[in-house]
């Protein structure tokens, strides 16, 4: 994620003394931005799932901006290859797409979703229990691999998801 995501996200948990993590925060506010729910209910999502007050609303509305902004110039990222540790990158993906299906899935209805989308949802699902079901390899360069290609994935198909929502 870039600084001035990461900054917008940091203020958002100090401000409110959010329990989430950073990416958990990030994941739930990119599934916002691509949903087509209504201001007020996206205001109403934040407020009641991550327990924002109204004052952090403004900080909420440069958020939401700065992931759109990113994903409309396509340079939306989840997490650069420099990061961190493996296991700090696989919880970091796992996170944020457990997350993003929180706020984004509510957003279709099971009989109006194409096949493409679906298969990407259950992709997320998968990739939303990383830490739970699977065991990171003990090769460090194969492990660093499979998370980059797993961020590679998660990053076009966001695109994909924004581009499909904004077709209709």
């Amino acid at each position: 994620m870039d600084n001035s995501t990461k900054k917008y996200i940091l203020d958002i948990i100090e401000k409110d003394n959010c329990p989430f993590t950073e990416y958990e925060v990030y994941g739930f506010f990119t599934g916002l931005v691509l949903s087509s729910y209504e201001k007020n209910i996206i205001e109403d999502k934040i407020i009641k799932f991550l327990d924002l007050s109204q004052k952090s609303l403004l900080i909420v509305d440069n958020l939401l901006e700065n992931i759109r902004s990113k994903i409309q110039a396509s340079s939306f990222e989840i997490f650069e290859d420099k990061d961190n540790s493996n296991d700090h990158k696989a919880s970091s993906l796992s996170e944020w797409t457990y997350y993003f299906l929180i706020s984004f899935q509510g957003n279709y209805q099971q009989d109006n979703i194409s096949p493409e989308i679906e298969e990407i949802l259950a992709i997320y699902d998968e990739v939303s229990q990383i830490k739970q079901k699977y065991k990171l390899d003990e090769k460090e360069n194969v492990t660093k691999e499979s998370l980059n290609d797993i961020n590679s994935f998660l990053v076009k198909s966001t695109l994909y998801l924004f581009n499909k929502n904004n077709d209709k």
